[in-house]
């Protein structure tokens, strides 16, 4: 059912960036995140993900390997799991984590929870993060997204750590279908991190190659 107006929907995608600009003047620092993903359809209602990933920072650059499965299961719902191995000039984080989501039209919901296993810490952290994003096709081969992401730490890798918003991320990008079965992402990302000595704020432009099996 998609009786909805073409500027209907394409409004709340524009309005993304709006909320990203006020925050521009107070970027601490800015980092460039890359990626390299295939993905496809492995049985019936199952997909799965591999992603290579460098994030460029202002000091040691981030390394990242990942893989998740996700399983239809009705109704718009989805459950799935997958690990993302984490380095950063030797120090590593070993991140398994669940997730279930659910997607209706241009809306889609996902609710993920993170066992995080770093080197030289106290004990295992955990953390979760609510989003919610609007997609939708604005041309033919392309398509933009707008996302809102809590992250909540609920519990720190150290002893007596707080638990805390650990960020809020507001993400918008553009994805064009360069070929049949390669896509090619732009987009934006606002880090918001609010501690108690004051907020930090972190600019990301990304970019993503995607391959589909």
């Amino acid at each position: 059912m998609r009786s909805v107006s073409h500027s209907a929907r394409v409004l709340p995608l524009a309005a993304v960036p709006l909320l990203l600009q006020p925050s521009a003047a107070l970027a601490d620092e800015s980092e460039f995140w890359m990626e390299l993903a295939a993905k496809g359809e492995i049985a019936p209602g199952t997909s799965l993900k591999l992603e290579v990933e460098e994030r460029r920072k202002n000091g040691p650059n981030e390394y990242i390997l990942g893989a998740v499965v996700d399983t239809e299961v009705g109704d718009g719902f989805s459950i799935g799991g997958g690990v993302e191995v984490h380095d950063t000039d030797g120090f590593s984080e070993i991140r398994p984590y669940q997730q279930v989501g659910y997607s209706s039209g241009i809306l889609s919901l996902r609710t993920r929870i993170e066992e995080r296993f770093y080197d030289r810490s106290d004990r295992m952290a955990l953390r979760l993060r609510q989003r919610v994003q609007l997609s939708d096709e604005i041309a033919p081969r392309l398509k933009a997204a707008g996302s809102v992401e809590l992250l909540y730490q609920l519990r720190s890798r150290n002893d007596g750590g707080p638990q805390r918003i650990d960020q809020w991320r507001f993400n918008t990008g553009l994805t064009y279908r360069v070929a049949d079965r390669l896509d090619v992402t732009g987009g934006y990302l606002l880090q918001l991190r609010p501690r108690p000595g004051g907020d930090t704020y972190t600019h990301v432009p990304q970019a993503s190659i995607a391959y589909r099996f």
